[in-house]
């Protein structure tokens, strides 16, 4: 398993979503499939939308989890609880971890600019490596 940290040195919560974008962009372009769960609603609803215009020349099918159809899209957004079948890309932009991260094939977590962010962003890290997991970061 793969568990990829970016940590953004902007605290504009947009950067954190455009950045999102990229990456289940990448992500879908490879063939996976994606969950991203968000913080709450809001953020997800955002995200969603933000997901339809962020690149005119880009289309990426997706829905918030619980509307849109049956097989669901390749990139599924929410933020109660991870789907059981969510299994490949975690996209956690969450405040938690996941509860079983060895379920997911590869798990990237998003750090804003704000010490609330980064001190979650600690607290994942350091649980995953207790897990035994390798991970990486990058500063975007």
């Amino acid at each position: 398993m793969e568990i990829t940290f970016y940590a953004l040195a902007d605290t504009d919560p947009g950067k954190r979503l455009h950045t999102a974008c990229r990456i289940i962009e990448k992500a879908f372009q490879q063939k996976h499939s994606i969950y991203v769960h968000a913080a709450n609603r809001a953020e997800a609803e955002q995200l969603d939308e933000l997901l339809w215009n962020f690149r005119p020349d880009s289309f990426i099918p997706h829905h918030l989890v619980g509307d849109g159809p049956t097989p669901p899209p390749p990139v599924r957004i929410g933020w109660q609880q991870i789907p059981p079948e969510a299994s490949d890309v975690l996209i956690n932009l969450h405040a938690e971890a996941p509860a079983q991260p060895q379920r997911f094939r590869r798990i990237v977590e998003i750090v804003g600019g704000d010490e609330a962010m980064r001190e979650a962003a600690r607290n994942h890290w350091r649980l995953y490596k207790q897990q035994g997991y390798a991970v990486t970061s990058h500063n975007v």
